[in-house]
């Protein structure tokens, strides 16, 4: 069976009741965690929480897929003061030009969501199995998983602008100074799309599950969850720079204010922080006691504060709450 169907068949069952260094050198041995004899600070919120986006007030927006809604946490609150139903299995989110942008992946469906009443601005169709979804260059960009196609939505008149073809099992998109970028999951690959042009490259095999990306300093970052490893690509030619073992599963990945990198694997999860220009894992720090999902579903991470402060947030699918703990120094 394809990668992408067997991984649609473990979410949808969740929701309803591995590492090596090119040959450009290894990375650095990896710290030890720092042990959580209790979990860090966290919110609950309702069951099976996956996507998290940070709004411009420093709010973070929680996609339950189990549940079919998601929730907005205020800036320094305990508890969300906001709950928007949104059916059909939401997946993911992205806080961008006035609204918050869910993906309902059993719904077929992107969702528009104003950012400061909770309504449900609009609500479009994308094919079958909607994931991944980001902001870049003027547009929405959302990657149908299983109708093979990549999204270009107008956010001025909530209408698709394009339709690029994909082969089915992409998954998440991320947006660079340059270029838009899709990790094709099920072939292992990432894609460098021009938003001009609207051509797309392909990297070609470059890590087991390919899954978050972020982008920084000419590099796109890619966490790689079957083969615990964060793999470094050039951001223009999509050539493999150098692999950093991340044990857990690493899942989630995000550029800091201060230039560094994010990482969250699975198990614990832990919030791994990786110095971009030594490669060298600097703290691991974990935050609660849950397993690692086995691509059951999936755990996101969001950056959220001014950028001297910033806070990570990473939710837990199982333990239905939401991580957030100052970044690590």
């Amino acid at each position: 069976m394809h990668r992408s169907a067997v991984v649609l068949v473990l979410l949808l069952a969740a929701t309803a009741c591995g590492s090596s260094a090119d040959d450009s050198g290894s990375a650095p041995a990896a710290a030890s965690p720092s042990p959580s004899p209790s979990p860090s600070p966290f919110v609950q919120v309702h069951t099976g929480p996956v996507g998290l986006t940070a709004g411009e007030d420093g709010s973070v927006w929680v996609v339950g897929a189990r549940s079919d809604t998601v929730v907005r946490i205020p800036a320094g609150a305990t508890e969300p003061d906001l709950t928007v139903e949104v059916a059909g299995t939401p997946l993911r989110a992205t806080a961008a030009y006035g609204a918050v942008w869910v993906t309902s992946f059993e719904g077929r469906r992107l969702v528009r969501i104003d950012a400061e009443t909770g309504a449900v601005v609009t609500s479009l169709r994308t094919g079958a199995g909607p994931e991944g979804v980001a902001a870049g260059f003027g547009s929405v960009w959302v990657v149908a998983q299983d109708a093979g196609k990549l999204l270009r939505v107008d956010p001025a008149t909530d209408t698709v602008r394009s339709e690029l073809p994909l082969e089915a099992g992409a998954r998440l998109v991320a947006a660079g100074p340059d270029a838009m970028y899709v990790a094709h999951y099920a072939d292992d690959a990432v894609l460098r799309i021009d938003p001009d042009t609207e051509t797309m490259t392909s990297s070609g095999d470059v890590c087991d599950g390919p899954q978050a990306m972020a982008v920084l300093d000419g590099r796109v970052w890619v966490t790689c969850t079957l083969s615990d490893e964060l793999v470094a690509l050039d951001a223009t030619t999509l050539s493999k720079v150098v692999s950093v073992p991340i044990e857990g599963s690493p899942d989630s990945v995000a550029a800091t204010a201060d230039g560094r990198l994010a990482v969250v694997a699975e198990q614990g999860p832990t919030l791994v922080m990786v110095d971009p220009g030594t490669t060298a894992v600097t703290v691991s720090t974990v935050l609660g006691t849950e397993r690692a999902l086995g691509d059951r579903a999936n755990l996101d991470l969001a950056l959220a504060g001014d950028p001297g402060q910033q806070e990570a947030w990473v939710s837990s699918f199982n333990a239905d709450r939401v991580y957030h703990v100052p970044l690590p120094r």
